[in-house]
């Protein structure tokens, strides 16, 4: 019953992931021409920089990631707000392109949202802890940030790489992570400010 309620009281975040959702779903269809291939962005087409984000090798591909918004939801209805999660979406997929095609240049193509995805739940987890959902907020951080460095010094889950039929893209994680960072640093920085106004935070 509290979370029909927190529902209802955060339906804006409902509606955003479920945007989110049909975007990631349409990207499947149009995927050929929305993958990062570093070819065609060398030749001008730069967008692909960000549509990338939204494209997936495969079915379970997408529905990996899908299940994986569905979940960032379900955690963090109380206490992330939908502009939050559509600029940091937004931020993020760009902080993943520009890292792949400037600091991974051997990686010709990239599909995929997990960069992105690990971002948005270390953004989320920052929000719950200054919305003082300290467990819950504490726990996915650590979590997060242990799994990208324990993924990116170990080479990915082989299991992962079979699902989706290609090699895990871990430096998109890592650069999702460091988009995420910053994206703390000002999350932490207006709760300073509105803490120190006597106002409670908004995210």
């Amino acid at each position: 019953m509290n979370f029909f309620k927190s529902l209802l009281l955060n339906k804006n975040l409902l509606i955003s992931v479920l945007l989110l959702s049909v975007i990631l779903i349409i990207g499947q269809w149009f995927q050929s021409d929305l993958f990062f291939n570093r070819n065609d962005i060398d030749q001008g087409q730069w967008w692909k920089l960000l549509s990338g984000n939204f494209t997936h090798s495969n079915i379970p591909h997408l529905l990996l990631n899908l299940s994986g918004l569905l979940i960032l939801m379900l955690l963090f209805i109380d206490n992330f707000s939908s502009r939050t999660f559509i600029l940091s979406t937004l931020f993020l997929a760009v902080i993943v392109g520009l890292g792949l095609y400037f600091y991974t240049p051997e990686l010709t193509g990239y599909y995929g949202f997990s960069g992105v995805l690990y971002g948005l739940y270390f953004v989320a987890a920052i929000s719950a802890i200054l919305a003082k959902d300290f467990f819950t907020g504490i726990s996915v951080a650590v979590l997060i940030a242990g799994k990208i460095l324990w993924d990116y010094v170990n080479g990915g889950s082989q299991a992962s790489a079979e699902l989706i039929g290609i090699p895990v893209a871990n430096d998109a994680h890592l650069y999702g992570f460091i988009g995420s960072l910053l994206i703390a640093i000002l999350l932490l920085g207006k709760g300073y400010l509105n803490t120190k106004k006597g106002h409670p935070p908004t995210f």
